[in-house]
């Protein structure tokens, strides 16, 4: 077993950037001092992940998952201590000084061994597309039109056509027939014999944002079947966890905050070579939540360009509405008939694709639409109640509600009724924002969001006494360090509080469109709170006189009493 000195690893800090490393898989803003975003470890749709460069430190206020940077790098990729160090000093130029020895395959944990075989079966790919048993699939790109920068930027290879290539091959560095097996790249039949799961096709790697490649595609050159086969499941590798081209394009998702999403291999790489660099693909026939997130952590709007035939269209209807649900923006392209981005980029050229982005349909008006033509309305409507009942938050609901209202053409007051839950109904109270049916923390909740999200009008919620209404130690303390916060300044906030202000801030679009009504109502109701105090104060001076018999200030408190009434 091999050790890390301590000195290295703070070298290795000093030299990256947390904000950087994080950057690969989190869309990041600035928020009062503080970098936030989704958090990568949990399925969320609000900023609710922090990172705090200075201090090298990251903490969810969801999840709670913290630590630094090799620890953030290690649970991302699902790498062990040694291995998380070992990636991140090869990137820091840090020259890691082992105690022990380097390990080899037989000291190595399982998803250790994985990787290295792929690794080294990767490097064997690559150098088979280059050699002479590799110009098959080097005329079969050139007929593509793929060019060699792009074919040499996704890492394509090569595997030669028979049974024990790659098996002798990796048997040469050490590693074990059932290493290769475990990691996918190898196959056992039921006779329980060894082979080569590639031969005679195009590989594609599959690569984490890591940059470690932790599965293989591949095409036949052929009419055999499957045209493509990818590695098997392994210690590394989880079928719908990844999306192809990812880690070439993450730092152009980041910078645009938008993704293009598309089906097949050749699809990305001709998205890349023509100017989409912020495109990647499903592996597989169906997205996957898994996928989603990993987008999500990246890019705030998903653009679907899928085939224009009927599975093209189904699956762009179940990754859009996968997509919203998520918390963000979709819009979907659907390729002309008989078309894939490939083959439209190599007809059109870079102009024909952009003509088409301009008339990308919103992604929620394309699945009713498309529910609308093909399903009856009993399916249509069961369709929108798993939509709009998917989202816990009811600001999403609303959000929704009318939009779904509009494109089929039922009213907002159905569609609210059906879909607001029991103890939220308040019959014949059509107020935007109501202290009815609310228990008083959710109320104090709602109380605080509108002042932070409107710091203009907190002197006017202060002079209103909006402290004596809140009814909760937390809320309290929240609204002293509010009310003298310095331009949205958070360092007087503790965790919990950084998290609550965060999202609250979020709800500022939704609730500016009914500012001046939500206020008068809050403002009517602390007056009501402050009326119902103080007659609950004179009640109890009153019993007290009338206990110690002073008559004079028993008349005294009920004409006060009358005039409260």
């Amino acid at each position: 077993m091999s050790f890390i000195d301590p000195r290295e690893v703070a070298e290795i800090k000093s030299r990256l950037s947390l904000e950087d490393i994080v950057g690969r898989y989190v869309q990041l803003k600035t928020v009062g001092g503080r970098l936030m975003g989704p958090c990568p470890f949990h399925q969320e749709t609000r900023a609710s992940f922090s990172v705090t460069p200075d201090q090298g430190f990251y903490y969810c206020f969801g999840c709670q998952a913290s630590g630094d940077i090799i620890e953030f790098f290690k649970n991302i990729n699902g790498l062990d201590f040694n291995e998380a160090v070992t990636q991140l000093a090869a990137e820091a130029g840090v020259k890691l000084a082992r105690q022990g020895g380097s390990p080899g395959p037989a000291s190595m944990g399982r998803a250790s061994v994985c990787r290295e075989v792929n690794s080294w079966s990767n490097s064997f790919f690559g150098q088979h597309l280059q050699g002479s048993n590799g110009q098959k699939a080097r005329l079969y790109l050139e007929k593509r039109q793929i060019s060699q920068e792009t074919a040499k930027a996704f890492g394509l290879g090569w595997s030669p056509d028979g049974w024990n290539n790659l098996k002798s091959f990796l048997e040469s560095r050490g590693f074990t027939p059932e290493d290769g097996v475990e990691a996918g790249v190898l196959s056992r039949n039921e006779r329980g014999r060894i082979y080569d799961r590639f031969r005679a096709r195009l590989i594609f790697p599959i690569i984490a944002l890591s940059g470690a490649v932790v599965a293989f595609g591949g095409r036949v050159m052929g009419d055999d079947e499957p045209k493509y086969l990818n590695s098997s499941e392994s210690p590394i590798y989880t079928k719908g966890e990844h999306l192809y081209g990812l880690y070439q394009a993450r730092t152009h998702i980041t910078r645009s905050s938008r993704v293009l999403l598309t089906e097949g291999y050749l699809d990305v790489m001709a998205l890349h070579q023509y100017g989409f660099e912020n495109s990647c693909g499903i592996l597989g026939t169906a997205l996957t939540k898994a996928q989603v997130k990993r987008m999500a952590g990246l890019a705030r709007e998903v653009v679907l360009i899928f085939d224009g035939d009927a599975p093209g269209q189904s699956a762009a209807l179940k990754s859009a509405e996968m997509i919203l649900q998520a918390g963000l923006t979709c819009r979907v392209l659907i390729l002309p008939e008989g078309e894939d981005a490939h083959s439209l980029l190599v007809a059109r050229g870079r102009q024909g694709l952009e003509d088409l982005l301009q008339k990308t349909t919103d992604g929620l008006d394309f699945c009713l639409k498309m529910l609308s033509t093909n399903k009856s309305p009993g399916e249509t409507m069961k369709w929108v109640e798993n939509f709009i009942t998917h989202f816990k938050d009811l600001s999403w609901r609303s959000y929704y509600i009318p939009r779904v209202a509009h494109v089929l053409g039922l009213t907002e007051k159905e569609l609210r009724e059906k879909f607001t839950p029991a103890a939220q109904k308040t019959p014949g109270d059509t107020r935007v924002w109501s202290q009815q049916g609310k228990g008083a923390e959710q109320r104090d909740r709602e109380l605080l969001t509108f002042a932070v999200c409107f710091p203009e009008d907190r002197t006017r919620l202060q002079n209103k006494n909006l402290g004596l209404v809140l009814t909760s130690q937390w809320a309290r303390q929240f609204w002293d360090k509010l009310r003298v916060m310095h331009q949205d300044d958070l360092s007087a906030l503790n965790e919990d509080e950084s998290a609550f202000f965060v999202q609250s801030k979020m709800q500022r679009a939704q609730l500016e469109k009914e500012k001046t009504r939500i206020l008068a109502q809050i403002e009517e109701f602390i007056d009501r709170c402050m009326t119902r105090m103080s007659t609950r104060n004179l009640k109890t001076a009153l019993s007290r006189a009338q206990q110690s018999q002073d008559q004079d200030e028993v008349r005294r408190i009920l004409q006060l009493l009358q005039k409260s009434f």
